[in-house]
């Protein structure tokens, strides 16, 4: 059995699900949205019985044996905001008990036997984004010219010596938390004080066509994207245009970096940002444990959810 863990409704859980659903594969989908209706019990023996994994998840009124669950795809939201339990009061039964919930949920996805997308140990790679670009380099791919500082002064001096050498320069998060991908401009020197508080990710940016490559298992799948937005995936709200996307082959060598980049992270499943240089230089931006694929399956047609759904039912490598 293949559990599929996550908001029911989401776009990229809804995908896998209907591909499992379409191909037969034995499965269960935990909606958060009745995570209150969920319960699940975890038991770990010790040493000498093997550490056998032993439990119980209730889903829906049915009662699944943990060691019957072959694979999991996991795509969680943070559960404190799920409606019911946010508005629940912080020392309320409903929230402590979700809680408790989703921590089982994770421990269980860590140390299950069989495939998971991905496991909650290996995703924290993307907490920390100093931590991803030694793993990025360490894989092949150029990186941007990188500084990451709460000094305003070594800001200042990184900013403009890439516009006196006729550069740009481009800020953003340094952990995992989702930010808007910003150049900097003369303005911005203004409020440049506030990063004393908080230190952010400066990098020299980078010319060239944005490719996101989607790694499953041992597959990579690509589409090229094309905008004059600095971020294109705020390209709409930004410039009013929205990005122009479609799939792209890979030269061979760059696929098997990005699939060598994704297992050196522990990623069996992982969307690699990439930009192609007019020179035909690969650099990496960064790798995202949980990516939104269906973005890009839409818009490109490629058979992300189908790999997925594949991978799990051990149809692939």
């Amino acid at each position: 059995m293949i559990l599929v863990a996550g908001i029911g409704s989401e776009r990229p859980l809804a995908l896998v699900a209907e591909a499992l659903g379409a191909s037969g594969a034995d499965h269960r989908v935990l909606d958060q949205r009745r995570a209150s209706a969920a319960s699940l019990t975890l038991d770990i023996a010790d040493a000498d019985a093997g550490g056998a994994i032993r439990g119980t998840l209730l889903i829906d009124g049915e009662s699944i044996p943990l060691d019957a669950i072959r694979a999991i795809y996991l795509r969680l939201m943070d559960d404190a905001v799920l409606p019911d339990v946010a508005r629940s009061p912080l020392d309320s039964t409903e929230r402590i008990r979700s809680r408790r919930l989703h921590e089982l949920l994770h421990c269980f996805a860590d140390i299950a036997p069989g495939r998971v997308l991905n496991r909650p140990s290996a995703s924290a790679s993307n907490h920390s984004k100093p931590f991803q670009a030694q793993a990025i380099r360490a894989a092949g791919f150029d990186i941007p010219e990188t500084l990451i500082t709460n000094n305003v002064a070594a800001a200042e001096e990184f900013i403009e010596r890439a516009w006196d050498e006729d550069g740009h320069v481009i800020y953003k998060s340094v952990s995992g938390i989702r930010s808007i991908v910003r150049r900097v401009g003369k303005q911005d020197l203004e409020r440049l004080d506030r990063i004393r508080w908080c230190p952010t990710q400066f990098q020299r940016f980078v010319a060239g066509t944005d490719i996101r490559v989607h790694v499953v298992g041992r597959s990579a799948l690509a589409a090229a994207i094309e905008s004059e937005a600095t971020d294109y995936r705020y390209a709409a709200r930004d410039i009013g245009v929205e990005p122009a996307i479609h799939a792209c082959e890979l030269e061979p060598e760059v696929g098997a970096r990005c699939v060598a980049l994704a297992d050196r992270l522990d990623l069996p499943l992982a969307g690699i940002d990439l930009r192609r240089t007019p020179e035909g230089r690969h650099v990496c931006f960064e790798v995202n444990p949980s990516p939104a694929f269906s973005f890009y399956e839409e818009r490109a047609k490629l058979p992300i959810a189908d790999c997925i759904a594949r991978y799990l039912a051990g149809e692939s490598d």
